[in-house]
């Protein structure tokens, strides 16, 4: 599932943009109801998101196709595909690609996105950590920081499914935020505007749990008001990769942007993209 916007137009003080929601965070307007991330990704929210442009996608699926070594008839799966974006992109480049989703609104426009472009993406409804897939693809792709929405052994959980996805020798590529640059940067506050709605979002870091804890509050139409509470999982570099050893992938490439390939810069580098290879 894609981030929120990540360009807001205003804000109180430099920072980079916050991550999407993870884990364990509950709705504020439902307490002691189903995780966050069962209905967070809904209409409503599809408003507040500035998708990225053609151009932005295509140079991030250029940085893909490297990365991964993608071409004509390989089998990419697309965990937490969202609107679809790069999955078309990438099946238009002849790639056979699978995307998979827990928001039925992201699917139902990935769905769209591909029928506009005349592409062919099989989308699948599933939550990342119930993931069946044995050795099926030749490449598995998470990117936006769609990963660390839920506690710790349930992240490991969804790591382990896509590994198992893959076929031997087969590469997961993995982005996320660097903690280690989010942190300087916290607490913030950011504000903006969507389609016919405001958002803001105070941000600030629990450093106990390496956690991004938000406070999301949306005005639509004026006078509707959705408010949420949510928190991610932020991992520095040294953790993603310990885990991931952990979950039977091994490091090979680690950037810190797309301009990037092969150059990660600490604190100075807002991402982590990590391509990760599946020995046995």
């Amino acid at each position: 599932t894609p981030v929120p916007p990540k360009a807001p137009p205003r804000r109180r003080e430099r920072t980079p943009p916050p991550p999407p929601p993870a884990a364990s965070g509950r709705a504020a307007s439902e307490p002691g109801t189903r995780p966050w991330f069962e209905g967070f990704f809904s209409d409503d929210y599809l408003r507040t998101v500035r998708a990225p442009t053609p151009a932005q996608v295509a140079r991030e699926c250029d940085f893909i196709e490297s990365a991964l070594g993608l071409g004509p008839r390989v089998r990419l799966l697309d965990v937490g595909c969202g609107l679809g974006l790069h999955a078309v992109e990438l099946a238009s480049r002849g790639v056979s690609v699978t995307g998979v989703d827990l928001s039925l609104p992201m699917l139902s426009r990935a769905a769209d996105e591909a029928q506009d472009r005349g592409q062919r993406v099989e989308l699948i409804h599933s939550d990342m950590r119930d993931l069946t897939f044995d050795a099926e693809y030749d490449a598995v792709l998470c990117w936006g920081t769609t990963f660390g929405y839920f506690p710790d052994d349930a992240n490991a959980r969804a790591l382990r499914r896509m590994r198992n996805a893959l076929r031997p020798g087969g590469q997961l590529l993995l982005d996320v935020v660097n903690r280690d640059h989010v942190v300087r940067f916290q607490p913030n506050t950011v504000w903006f505007e969507g389609e016919g709605c405001i958002c803001m979002e105070e941000t600030q870091m629990n450093f106990r749990t390496a956690r991004l804890e938000v406070r999301r509050n949306v005005i639509l139409d004026g006078d509707r008001q959705r408010d949420a509470r949510y928190s991610v999982r932020l991992y520095a570099l040294h953790e993603l990769g310990r885990l991931l050893q952990q979950c039977g992938l091994m490091v090979v490439e680690v950037s810190g942007e797309i301009a990037t390939r092969g150059a990660f810069f600490g604190a100075a580098s807002a991402r982590l993209i990590v391509t990760a290879e599946r020995s046995s």
